[in-house]
């Protein structure tokens, strides 16, 4: 490293600065990213009180020699900065020279170093803001650093820490964060005494992801590395099995800095469009290389927000790759239900369904008996095999259940198909990619809608969309409308319960400042309500046409609301729950 030097006064003024030292997890981030800094393969954190008595940071980087030890704790004193146009060009954690200085300001600080090269360490001690004397001390190379009492003599400071458990969850989040964005560094965590984190180097960031968030995770990850316009987009993903309800389980890198972007993680999202049910996020680690020259990380004194000269050129490679990505695999999720839970003997009546979406199910259901069931599957003519697709494997119809799901073969695989779900996607893709589809087709009697201003207010706004989608609807006295027309994919919006049941949802969105803003949520809602309900009875050559139909989707895994259409019940998993298995 270079020698640390106090920064001049115009580079100083160019600094966002202020206070860095929030809580404990700010003195854990910023002596970790020190460590990094330093070269360090091997960083181990230990922390009691919750950091409030003690945070020790012990790392194997190339220490500070013993002219840099006291200037290290100058304000503005760094050694990642020489000259002021150093801050266009960063790539270190660390630049401003506030840490050590912030830090010794609030508690009182121990830190012993060796350099690389050099025969012996020395340590340094600061109490109340006031250094000690440099003493020589035997020790291998790198830095310890020992923060005890923070904020001992700042009440105020303390009173608005929260609880122990919030303020440690933060510290682990700290690790974790640098840990997923440097897996060939080793980081270990202690808490009391107790081991939280024991992370070896791993080889690769999903081997890291594995060790950090498990290997259910690890297991469903889709990766990509795509590079465009100076940008290198590297992500590591979980498919849409695996969601959070939070952001809290994507984690963000731009030049190995961990930042939090509201339009990145949106354009993560967006890659995932139809793939995620409503108010579920993904989960994994997106990694950003980006010329420093094109990203200013000197916005905020935590370093966690950047701005980029083009954020849009950015959202738009990332929403494309995670699209991409996605859209090269299967998404069928496989399920270990065990037996009863899948056929029960003595089924629950099914609770009412909430809206449309959920299908209609009958009001009283009978009991199912393997023994006594009546036209259990329906249609016993033989089916021909559905050739395979990039996206879906061949299958051959077995039957339907419960007048809601279609069971298919699948070479030794039990495929169950959501009938409402499926057909809904189906719908959707019909209006949203083929226009030709959206022409109008002819009520043989127009419907009658008497409707409340509410309503008839809607159908004004909404008039443009809901007419360019196939519909023709005209006024016909207050607040009466004659509906001669409904999209040519047809279904239950050909009555009046299922146009009225259609306002009254588009009636949730809410008048939008553009009329464009809507339009994919009302073809959303026209797909539902056109779509084969839960419930309905399917003849034998219905069901094979729409696992067909479904074959031709870009994305046939998930309905409109991001709920699956169908799932695998594997051979080996029914041998397991038949006990076949050795």
């Amino acid at each position: 490293m270079s020698p640390i030097r106090i920064l001049d006064d115009a580079t100083v003024n160019k600094i966002a600065a202020g206070e860095v030292i929030e809580r404990p997890a700010s003195v854990v981030k910023e002596l970790v990213e020190n460590s990094l800094d330093a070269g360090a393969r091997d960083i181990r954190v230990r922390i009691g009180g919750a950091g409030k008595e003690l945070i020790e940071v012990t790392d194997d980087g190339c220490g500070i020699s013993k002219d840099d030890l006291e200037l290290a704790f100058v304000q503005h004193a760094t050694s990642k900065l020489n000259v002021i146009g150093d801050l266009e060009t960063l790539a270190t954690m660390g630049f401003r020279g506030e840490a050590l200085s912030s830090i010794a300001s609030v508690a009182d600080v121990d830190i012993s170093t060796r350099e690389k090269g050099a025969d012996v360490g020395h340590s340094l001690s600061y109490r109340r803001g006031k250094p000690g004397e440099i003493k020589k001390t035997g020790r291998t190379v790198g830095t310890t650093v020992t923060v005890r009492n923070l904020f001992s003599g700042h009440p105020a400071r303390l009173k608005y820490l929260k609880s122990d458990r919030v303020e440690v969850g933060h510290i682990i989040e700290a690790v974790t964060e640098r840990a997923l964005a440097n897996p060939g560094t080793a980081f270990s965590l202690r808490n009391d005494n107790v081991e939280v984190l024991n992370l070896p180097r791993a080889e690769n960031t999903p081997d890291r992801i594995s060790d950090v968030m498990g290997r259910r995770v690890a297991k469903e990850l889709v990766s990509f590395d795509i590079s465009a316009g100076g940008i290198r987009a590297r992500g590591h993903l979980a498919k849409p099995t695996v969601t959070r309800s939070t952001r809290d389980g994507l984690y963000l890198f731009i030049n190995s800095r961990p930042v939090s972007s509201s339009a990145i993680f949106e354009a993560v999202e967006a890659g995932y469009a139809g793939l995620l049910m409503r108010n579920r996020h993904p989960v994994g680690v997106l990694i950003l290389d980006i010329d420093p020259q094109k990203l200013d990380v000197n916005v905020h004194p935590t370093k966690r927000k950047v701005r980029f000269a083009d954020e849009k050129a950015v959202a738009n490679l990332v929403t494309n790759a995670v699209a991409e990505a996605l859209g090269n695999i299967r998404h069928i999720p496989e399920t270990s239900p065990r037996l009863r839970e899948l056929f029960p003997l003595e089924p629950a009546a099914p609770a009412p369904p909430a809206g449309p979406t959920a299908g209609t199910h009958p009001a009283k259901a009978e009991p199912v008996r393997f023994t006594e069931q009546k036209e259990l599957f329906a249609g016993k003519e033989e089916s021909p095999e559905i050739a395979e697709s990039a996206m879906l494997p061949h299958m051959k119809v077995i039957g339907q259940i419960l007048d809601t799901y279609i069971l298919a073969q699948s070479g030794a695989d039990l495929m169950i198909i959501d009938q409402h779900a499926a057909h809904e996607r189906i719908m959707l893709d019909r209006l949203r990619n083929r226009p030709e589809k959206r022409s109008a087709q002819n009520l043989i009697a127009p419907v009658l809608l008497e409707l409340g201003k509410r309503e008839s207010q809607l159908i004004e706004h909404f008039r443009p969309v809901i007419e360019e989608l196939g519909f023709r609807i005209e006024p016909f006295g207050k607040d009466t409308y004659l509906v001669r027309a409904v999209p040519a994919i047809g279904g239950h919006i050909e009555t009046e319960q299922g146009l009225m049941d259609l306002i009254g949802e588009m009636a949730e969105l809410g008048r939008a400042k553009s009329i464009s803003e809507k339009k994919d949520d009302i073809m959303h809602l026209v797909a539902c309500h056109s779509a084969i309900r839960a419930g309905e009875k399917l003849s034998h050559e219905r069901m094979a046409r729409l696992i067909e139909e479904m074959h031709g989707l870009d994305n046939p895994y998930t309905c409109a609301h991001g709920r699956p259409t169908i799932i695998r019940i594997t051979n080996s998993e029914l041998e397991r729950m038949f006990k076949r298995t050795v």
